[in-house]
């Protein structure tokens, strides 16, 4: 049976079934009398009186006028709840199982070094199928590593996440030294680039690129990719246009005052919970529409949070609007740019955000779930306008804020707010591993309260549109899979970093082993996900297998024909998840370059027409189980079939699917970031295969193979995907690590190391390999081409990329 026809959108209420919110009446004007709330969970007693009960906490009113006692049952799932359950269920399982194997590996890791002390191993290393080939020829200059802190962060030091100075329980900025022949894992492409092959390999680049300094990438990336090296170019701007001053309104004042009026406040909200809420679940969406939209059309803005909120909320409606729908910042050889609305001066929704900005001040000494809320949103738009210091302050200061909750009042965890505090929490833990992995920040401690605070279940009110929206894309899945997902990354971060990997006789070390138990937890953490959240591991572009079968057609059905106009390049193509304008209407594209033009004076509000453009926004239900998703842009002829469907493709040309709900950036960023997953676990075995290559054994070369094939063809930057930049959370995490990957690719492709030829030829794929990963190269060079206009670290990572590959400059 088709679950979404068993709650009609239009038959939801009267808001979902216009698509609109008709506005709240105005102070002053007769309010009718709406319907008393209905009780979301009655306490025993009143459930056998079968009387209403009013859930007061620890006892209702009626237990209280009875004086007996009053319990509450716990939640039963629903049909809905059944998929989360069950995966939160395994990583319960998980976790027991892992604290086994870590008790396990640490009696191997025990008996191995016994062994070689009482028997030091003098034979000499055990013959393979791979000839010993000599040793590559490096500079003898090492690469020191970096001991603490980076100079571009230790003066924001916490207390709370560092011991004497160094991060603890996740240590990711790992000496690299080969003391004996032992490597000291590391987590960060740039300290990847530190290895004395890779740094051979730049060396030989460098002349084709005089106006970097490729030695000094190993130490100061994290500066670079901050951009500390870089103008004021890079810093949040505080005017809009030539000219334009900063908004002069006062900070408490009606809504019109900033130019908006109830049916652009509805347009960017749904906007917001139709794309962003959906990728970082933060705000309960019935309660932001149903309550705060109301409060604040009526009695205008403050400086408090709930105000400091909707104007994050607008802004952020405004990027997902401009990535749907604005146009492409650039185009580079006549392809236009992924990254889409506004420019790189003026990105979409900057007025709103630092709106937002000017009311933040005021709250910063409070404690609540509003502020972590606050930040995250504030951290989230810099991530999307390509503000990487900004994007770092706001996590760590919502890392901190949601601390300084749980301490101060740990009963929120039981509390009406408890599951969005935990959406809230590891939101923040992932973002955090993010940074913490890949440049060497300082944790805050959020990691000391995972065992307190319990995993989110939606258990918060559940409206129509967030059930439609979960059938969908079943984001909550994907939101659960990735906290395991970290949770496992975590975990294997920490072991590799306590196990030095004896590169020249690997009989004496127990990484190769624990490196394969890691990799079969990463295998089964993907056996794990529900069918309609699995692919085959060697085809990361594919359909789920139960795409077919799960709920209907739904939105995997495959483009089959498309109607559309040409496009040139300077005109954004026209999502079908948005109407397309009809005449006398104003386009929804507008909406970023009007909201930003008015007048703060009241007197530029957007026209009424604009309501003519739903308010739902960034979905097309009647689309989704009636028709094929259809496609409008980009130069695709009338009526032009596709082939065989790929929700991913290699193929930038191609005309692009657009999906609601941003649904390819949810699968993408699961995808990718398991293939991240055992990209790294895998790398030291690469290292070997550069440093040592007269010792590689065939174990040795097999985990070098999968370190090279997982390297390849990330979702996240094949097309639609790549299209929708703006949407990917903490962008310049991958960034970096295409970056490094290219490095390594370009190092495979030039067959300059003959022990990576053959690793090439016989384990990898051969010439699929060599296919494949020249797709990726264009692939990734793309990403970082087309962030490069916008992003400090893309910007510096182009001008090497361009120079190693022979390309032509940047335009």
């Amino acid at each position: 049976m088709n679950d979404f026809a068993a709650h009609p959108h239009q038959t939801s209420s009267p808001a979902s079934s216009s698509g609109t919110i008709p506005p709240p009446p105005l102070p002053g004007t007769s309010l009718r009398k709406e319907r008393g709330a209905i009780a979301a969970q009655a306490c025993d007693t009143c459930r056998a009186r079968k009387q209403k009960c009013d859930e007061q906490r620890p006892r209702c009113g009626t237990c209280q006028r009875f004086h007996v006692e009053c319990h509450y049952r716990e939640p039963q799932p629903t049909k809905k709840d059944k998929t989360l359950v069950e995966i939160l269920d395994k990583l319960k399982v998980l976790d027991v199982l892992n604290v086994l194997e870590n008790k396990i590996d640490h009696l191997s890791s025990r008996m191995d070094h016994l062994s070689a002390t009482c028997h030091p191993n003098t034979n000499s290393i055990t013959a393979t199928h791979f000839a010993p080939t000599p040793p590559l020829t490096v500079s003898t200059g090492h690469s020191t590593g970096i001991h603490g802190v980076h100079p571009a962060v230790a003066h924001h030091r916490s207390p709370e996440g560092l011991s004497n100075g160094v991060p603890h329980a996740l240590p990711n900025i790992a000496s690299l030294t080969e003391d004996q022949g032992h490597y000291q894992y590391v987590s960060a492409a740039h300290q990847m680039l530190a290895w004395p092959a890779i740094q051979g390999h730049l060396a030989a680049i460098q002349p084709k690129c005089p106006t970097r300094d490729l030695k000094s990438v190993a130490t100061e990336c994290p500066a670079i990719a901050l951009g500390a090296h870089f103008s004021m170019d890079y810093t949040i701007p505080i005017s809009l246009q030539n000219g334009d001053n900063f908004n002069p309104a006062p900070v408490s004042a009606p809504i019109s005052a900033f130019g908006l009026d109830w049916d652009i406040m509805q347009t960017l909200s749904m906007a917001y919970f139709d794309a962003i809420n959906l990728l970082h679940p933060i705000l309960d969406r019935h309660t932001f529409l149903t309550q705060t939209l109301p409060t604040l059309f009526k009695n205008g803005v403050d400086h408090r949070l709930q105000s400091t909120i909707a104007f994050l909320v607008f802004a952020l409606g405004e990027v997902a609007l401009g990535n749907y729908r604005g146009a492409p910042i650039n185009a580079h050889g006549g392809r236009p740019s992924g990254m889409r609305g506004g420019s790189k001066s003026h990105p979409p929704g900057i007025t709103l955000f630092n709106e937002a900005r000017k009311r933040l001040g005021f709250s910063v000494t409070e404690t609540s779930l509003e502020m972590v809320q606050a930040y995250t949103l504030a951290s989230t738009y810099c991530a999307t306008c390509s503000y990487p210091m900004g994007f770092w302050k706001m996590s760590r200061e919502a890392s901190l804020a949601c601390q300084s909750l749980i301490m101060i009042n740990p009963g929120v965890l039981s509390s009406p707010q408890a599951d969005l505090l935990r959406r809230a929490f590891w939101h923040c833990a992932v973002m955090e591993t993010c940074l913490n992995l890949e440049l060497g920040f300082p944790l805050t401690g959020l990691e000391k309260m995972e065992n307190v605070v319990s995993l989110p279940d939606f258990s918060t009110s559940f409206s129509d549109d967030d059930y439609i929206s979960n059938q969908e894309t079943q984001y909550q899945e994907h939101f659960a899979s990735q906290i395991a997902l970290r949770r496992l990354l975590v975990e294997f971060h920490g072991t590799l970093s306590r196990s030095p990997y004896n590169t020249i006789a690997p009989s004496t070390s127990s990484t190769p082993n624990t490196i394969r138990h890691m990799a079969t937890d990463l295998e089964h953490w993907r056996g794990y996900l529900p069918p309609n959240l699995k692919w085959q591991e060697d085809t990361p572009g594919a359909f789920p297998p139960s795409a077919t079968t799960y709920n209907g057609p739904s939105i995997y059905s495959p483009v089959t024909t498309a109607t559309a106009t040409t496009t040139t390049n300077s005109t954004p193509a026209i999502s079908p998840m948005l109407p397309t304008p009809q005449a006398g209407t104003m386009s929804i594209s507008s909406v970023s370059s009007v909201v930003g033009s008015v007048s703060m004076s009241g007197s530029g509000v957007i026209p009424q027409s604009v309501a003519s453009i739903t308010a739902s926004g960034l979905r097309s239900p009647q689309l989704s189980h009636q028709q094929p998703i259809l496609n409008s842009g980009l130069g695709l002829q009338q009526h032009q079939p596709v082939p065989q469907p790929q929700m991913f493709t290699a193929d930038l040309d191609a005309p692009p699917v657009r999906y609601p709900y941003a649904h390819d950036v949810q699968v993408a960023l699961l995808r990718s970031r398991y293939y991240y997953a055992k990209y790294l676990i895998h790398r030291p075995f690469l290292y070997k295969a550069l440093h040592h290559p007269d010792a590689m054994t065939q174990d040795d070369a097999i985990g070098a193979a999968e370190c090279l094939k997982a390297s390849l063809k990330w979702p996240i930057a094949m097309s639609p995907t790549c299209l929708d930049k703006r949407l990917v959370p903490c962008p310049f995490f991958f960034t970096q690590n295409f970056f490094g990957i290219l490095v390594l690719l370009h190092l495979v492709l030039s067959d300059k190391v003959p022990i990576l030829t053959k690793i090439k030829d016989t384990l990898c794929g051969g010439e699929r390999f060599e296919m494949e990963a020249k797709e990726t190269v264009e692939l990734y060079v793309n990403w970082i081409r087309d962030l490069s206009d916008v992003e400090p670290s893309a910007g510096w990572d182009w001008d090497v990329v361009s120079a190693m590959f022979g390309l032509e400059g940047n335009g």
